[in-house]
């Protein structure tokens, strides 16, 4: 039995393949299987306390073959497969709320397509703690479903996974599916569990390679703007008046949607479509959105790359935004202390830098690799010096080139140094064998 390998949310690898890889959804093939993810959709509602996340994909292969998708949540989920009216309840809800600037015949980029439903989903809920648990259980289950020469975890996916168990996602939602060889929609499931903030996993998406669009459909108590979202993200917007989708819900529109989402909310919500159109390799955040205003203060790092290969330049570019739209300053005199430093695996800074400022400011720095591991680029404001405001990361793997490291030219030349004395050995040992014969005869 064949088994592709796909994280949910921006489904990622687990699993290396020697195949060639044509995923625009983050899949990689096994055994000459190619999966497609052309699509991804999700509603996402929260109430503050309480996020009901449904979530839909599109997925095929060249051949029939299997997907194990995993969702990593913060608590123990409620699980349950929805029916795909959802999203076009969605669609008809966004073309009813249009601005009536735009002609009602016009459709723009809201369309969402479906293909055929598949079913039924193999569901699993567990709770890990560490990497190599979590991977032994994924090993153990696909074993247990009877798919067999499943290759190890690839050291770019354990990073995500560990990074995900390290920020206390410890419950984890397993769907095996099975995928045709024509383009369907899996079966929406949807997933509610207790959130502090409004959250969809996209940063695990970022060990596959390939153009990818996210389309997510955000319900919330108070109306979004830009400032909440990731920068790489964007609200959508109506064509050709260019306004933001986004619109208020009335207790009834919530009841078309879902009933268990019209439950979360006392009344009114608003409706707030935001999406992701780039690389797979750009994506190094998560949406996460926090309960009340938003922060006045940003900053953002972020590489030209995620994987460099050893002696490669990594150009980190840092943009801290002293005060955003909407926001005021009480005129005191003090400074933003702008910190940026590169960790390496065991957590040891390997390069600082600082720069002190009371406006907007943009700064690129390069460093060099010099080791291979992984690495965590992280960027903090703090007023004064003192107090941490702001702050923002990112991961980069940096891997071996295959010609030369010289952190281990002393283990090479002791390796040589070795053998040479081996093979000296040997021979001496040889002439000495064959002289003490040629003595007895």
């Amino acid at each position: 039995m064949r088994l592709a390998i796909a994280l949910i949310a921006l489904p990622i690898i687990l699993l290396n393949c020697v195949s060639q890889v044509y995923a625009d959804r983050g899949t990689i093939p096994i055994m000459n299987v190619d999966v497609y993810g052309p699509g991804q959709k999700a509603i996402i509602a929260w109430n503050g306390e309480v996020e009901r996340l449904i979530l839909s994909t599109d997925l095929y292969a060249s051949l029939e073959t299997k997907v194990l998708e995993l969702m990593p949540l913060t608590s123990k989920p409620n699980v349950e497969v929805v029916d795909l009216k959802i999203f076009e309840e969605i669609q008809i809800l966004m073309m009813r709320k249009m601005p009536r600037t735009i002609s009602p015949e016009y459709k723009g980029g809201l369309e969402i397509i479906f293909h055929e439903k598949i079913g039924p989903h193999d569901i699993t809920v567990l709770k890990a703690t560490s990497t190599e648990e979590l991977s032994r259980f994924i090993t153990d289950y696909t074993i247990k479903m009877g798919i067999s020469h499943i290759p190890p975890v690839s050291e770019g996916t354990y990073a995500i996974l560990k990074d995900y168990l390290m920020r206390g996602f410890n419950y984890w939602v397993l769907d095996l599916v099975d995928i045709p060889s024509t383009k369907r929609s899996i079966e929406p499931i949807a997933y509610e569990f207790k959130s502090e903030t409004l959250y969809y996993p996209m940063k695990i998406s970022a060990t596959t390679k390939g153009p990818i669009r996210i389309n997510l459909y955000l319900i919330t108590p108070e109306p979004l703007n830009e400032n909440n979202i990731p920068a790489k993200m964007q609200i959508a917007k109506y064509l050709p008046s260019n306004q933001n989708v986004q619109f208020k819900l009335s207790k009834e529109d919530l009841a078309t949607i879902d009933l268990k989402i019209q439950r979360l909310f006392d009344g009114e919500a608003w409706f707030t479509a935001v999406k992701y159109e780039g690389d797979t390799r750009n994506i190094d955040f998560d949406l996460e959105i926090s309960k009340g205003p938003a922060k006045c203060r940003a900053i953002s790092v972020r590489t030209d790359e995620n994987e460099y290969l050893l002696g490669e330049n990594v150009k980190v570019k840092v943009d801290f935004t002293h005060l955003n739209p909407g926001c005021v300053e009480v005129d005191v005199i003090h400074l933003h202390q702008i910190r940026l430093e590169i960790l390496d695996p065991t957590d040891e800074a390997v390069s600082t830098w600082q720069w002190n400022t009371n406006s907007d400011l943009q700064n690129t720095v390069t460093w060099t690799t010099s080791k291979a591991g992984e690495y965590i680029i992280k960027a903090g404001s703090y007023w004064d010096g003192e107090r941490l405001e702001v702050e923002n990361q990112v991961h980069i793997r940096v891997l071996r080139s295959g010609l030369y490291d010289p952190n281990e030219a002393g283990w090479i030349l002791s390796g040589i140094v070795v053998l040479v004395t081996f093979i000296i050995a040997i021979a001496l040992t040889s002439h000495i064998l064959i002289q003490i014969r040629r003595f007895q005869k």
